[in-house]
């Protein structure tokens, strides 16, 4: 009699399989009905096939005693045989080959990452671990065969109700033959199959196995990581309304009453922005079958809250006719915009009289907190947080760009949420133009896999999408309207640091006699915090009438959301800055002073430049600087099509006024696609599964070394948590003791890129995980890492 076969300590296999059935199930309710009816046949062939290999008599040696086991470990790895018993059962049962190739995908990855096709090479064929016919090369032959040769087939039959294979027997006594046959039908049939396909097919369906894929991940997990199976199982909806955001808006009318720039009458930007939201609103009502929307608009035009009325308003009416409405996801660039960007839909969740927890709004970035409700236990809390459970996520590019294409199934498991929502993408400026053709195609096929729109907003649209609905069709008007500062460009000849330093100190008197708001950006953090001693020498006795404020990736994240809420408060100040204050940032100045850069930065500097419109036309001074070498701090930071393109656009210019801005951004962008490469090879390797760069990598360049340095003092308590995380002896609960304390280590911690010859050691105590505890002396809140003398530091 055969012995019974288990999927976990606690679970007989048949038991794990209704479970994850359940949780697909579940999952597929609170979708639409179109991803319902994608998924509808898949379900239970998820369910039964992906842990097929669990049936080895290694596995089933293993689970009896996980931490006991003391067998090859490799005989004990169950993917490589449910990939082949997969590919066995349904190629006996005559599926279609797009079908077969995507439910062997799901199981060979749904442990690890979506699987590679090998990537035939002039006089070799790729070996990637990833390759989805890795099963039958070197080692994993020998393993396979010796699993298949013990393999119970009739108690695998019972346990996951799937047939038999008529040849079981033969499969037994000669596994290499049949190993070989799959391995050849994989090759010469299904990857042929797969890439047959066109290039919108080819996406469509590798986004179709995705959703699957992501599907299945977090239903293999649902049931097993939370405590209580029926809090998961039962979705509450939470009920976002539109008109909280019309009583937002009131409210800041009511505040800036009083607030007058020429007698009585309203500010124009106040008049400008209502204008575009009443365009925004009547736009919605004519386009709403469109799928893909983009919002060009001057910085300082609300861009927030009139994406917030697109997807409430949007929302409420897809709720009127479907059970499921689409979440919102909103995606920024920056860690520094997402807090105030939170706080915003927080307080619409007040205006609702809503208590806020993670059922309604939720933020998903390397410093947020792992809370989700209060009337929850820790683990479910962990659970939902990775897994979106909320009505309204606000996450970072990096986030939703992994979840959209990396293959890793920890990114993978969200997928499912993107193709059912309404997802909102500011600041798309700053998307690197290698990500340009793969994000069209994609976001394409997204949005005819489910219900998803999406909206992109800009001050300096890049036009990488071909098909989209502008929310504001004339919106060259608004940007004619403005003229709230303009561009003088100081670019005739180069200026060396020291001669910017000394005009910097030159002009400090007429600043402070007149009260202003000034904001010096720099490329460099040194340069920055050279800029920011010579004013700092010089300032004596102004403590009581000005503010100093020095922002760099030097202070911590903690210090530098203090100091923007300082500089909020609109008092005379100057701020020194490296560019980490661009995009996003609601502040407000007089003037700013700008190192060159590449021209979308440019606008995007001069966004924090008389923002309110409530003086006369201010001014943003561009300077080209260098050190001592006569090397542009510019070219150390930028790519230099960039620069060369800006350059081109500016060489017979002194000076431009925000309303003559957008032409020069749309040939900007025109220019950059001709000279760029904007992706090409990289939807090529996407959509035929093949080997490529990581999303991170194409979304930020390749990583450099870099050292992490612990400001300890910004939170006591720290170490000693860190050290009790650190002797947790299970590596599981140790690994979330950790991420629980991400967010509060990220928050007081500084990242420095090292040059050659660096040791952490001449600032910093090591501590376990890759940290290192600066020593007191080397950090300030006013002025970040301090470091006096020659260092090897960046």
């Amino acid at each position: 009699m055969s012995s019974p076969m288990y999927s976990h300590p606690h679970l007989e296999l048949h038991e794990h399989i209704e479970q994850v059935e359940s949780g697909l199930k579940a999952l597929q309710q609170w979708h639409s009905q179109k991803v319902q009816d994608i998924v509808a046949e898949w379900l239970v062939r998820l369910a039964k096939f992906h842990d097929l290999g669990k049936g080895s008599v290694a596995f089933q040696t293993y689970i009896q005693n996980p931490r006991h086991y003391h067998g090859d470990p490799k005989e004990k790895a169950h993917t490589p045989l449910s990939l082949f018993l997969t590919l066995l059962l349904t190629h006996g049962d005559r599926w279609d080959a797009l079908d077969e190739f995507g439910l062997a995908a799901v199981v060979r990855g749904h442990h690890s990452a979506m699987p590679t096709i090998p990537e035939r090479k002039i006089g070799a064929v790729s070996c990637s671990d990833r390759d989805i016919n890795n099963f039958a090369g070197g080692e994993s032959v020998r393993v396979l065969k010796k699993q298949l040769s013990q393999l119970d087939f009739i108690e695998l039959e019972h346990q996951t109700g799937l047939p038999v294979p008529k040849d079981w027997e033969l499969v037994r006594a000669d596994p290499a033959k049949y190993v070989r046959k799959m391995k050849r039908y994989m090759d010469d049939v299904l990857v042929k199959d797969v890439q047959k396909l066109t290039e919108d097919e080819a996406v469509f369906y590798r986004l179709k196995i995705q959703l699957l894929f992501s599907m299945l991940l977090e239903a293999d997990k649902a049931l097993l990581a939370v405590s209580n199976p029926g809090n998961y199982l039962q979705r509450e909806r939470q009920h976002w309304d539109a008109q909280w955001v019309d009583q937002r808006i009131k409210n800041l009318g009511d505040h800036n009453k009083g607030k007058v720039l020429s007698g009585d009458r309203e500010l124009l930007t106040n008049k400008l922005r209502k204008k575009m939201r009443d365009e925004v609103k009547c736009s919605i009502e004519d386009n709403f079958e469109d799928c893909i929307f983009s919002l060009t608009a001057p910085t300082g035009c609300g861009k927030t809250l009139l994406a917030a009325t697109w997807a409430l308003i949007i929302q409420e009416k897809i709720r009127k006719t479907a059970d499921n409405p689409p979440k919102i996801i909103v995606v920024l660039p920056f860690l520094s915009v997402i807090d105030q960007t939170a706080k915003e839909y927080a307080k619409l969740l007040d205006i609702g009289g809503v208590k806020k927890d993670g059922r309604w709004l939720l933020t998903s970035h390397s410093l947020a907190d792992r809370s989700y409700a209060q009337d929850m236990e820790v683990k479910d809390e962990r659970f939902f947080v990775d897994t979106w459970r909320s009505e309204l996520i606000i996450t970072t590019y990096d986030q939703f760009l992994m979840s959209l294409m990396d293959p890793k199934a920890r990114y993978q498991m969200r997928f499912h949420h993107l193709c059912d929502a309404l997802i909102i993408m500011d600041e798309v400026q700053s998307l690197p133009c290698q990500l340009w053709q793969p994000l069209d195609r994609v976001f394409q096929s997204l949005m005819s896999l489910g219900s998803s729109k999406l909206l992109l907003m800009s001050a300096t649209m890049p036009s990488f999408i071909s098909q989209h609905t502008p929310l504001v069709k004339d919106y060259p008007a608004f940007f004619s309207a403005f003229a709230r500062y303009k561009l003088t460009f100081k670019l005739e000849k180069t200026m060396n640091l020291d001669a910017f330093c000394e005009l910097i100190v030159e002009r400090l008197p007429d600043w402070i006699s007149e009260h202003k708001r000034v904001l010096i950006t720099l490329n460099t953090r040194g340069s920055a915090r050279k800029v920011w001693k010579e004013i700092k020498e010089s300032w004596i006795d102004v403590e009581e009438v000005m503010q100093l404020f020095f922002i760099s990736a030097d202070v911590t994240p903690k210090d530098r959301l203090k100091i923007v809420d300082q500089i909020k408060q609109g008092d005379p100040c100057i701020v020194v800055s490296t560019q980490s204050i661009e995009a996003g940032v609601d502040i407000d100045l007089d003037l700013v002073l700008r190192d060159f850069a590449p021209l979308d930065s440019l606008v995007q500097i001069a966004g924090r430049c008389n923002r309110e419109g409530r003086g006369l036309r201010a001014t943003v001074e561009i300077f080209d600087i260098v050190n001592e070498n006569e090397r542009r701090y510019s070219e150390m930071i930028y790519d230099a099509i960039h620069l060369q393109v800006t350059r081109s656009l500016l060489q017979d210019k002194d000076e431009v006024l925000e309303e003559n801005l957008l032409p020069l951004a749309e040939r900007y962008f025109i220019e950059l696609s001709n000279k760029k490469d904007t992706g090409k090879e990289h939807l090529e390797r996407f959509r035929r599964w093949l080997n490529d760069d990581p999303v991170k990598e194409l979304l930020r360049g390749k990583e450099r070394q870099q050292f992490t340095f612990l400001v300890s003092e910004e939170d006591p308590e720290l170490l000693d948590e860190l050290a009790q995380a650190s002797q947790v002896e299970d590596r599981w609960e140790r690994r979330e003791a950790w991420r629980a304390l991400a967010g509060r280590i990220a928050m007081v911690s500084i990242h420095v890129f090292a040059k050659p010859g660096f040791s952490p050691k001449q600032i910093a105590n090591e501590h376990p995980g890759d940290l290192w505890v600066l020593r007191p002396g080397y950090y300030a809140p006013a002025g970040g890492l301090n470091i006096e003398g020659e260092t090897m530091i960046l």
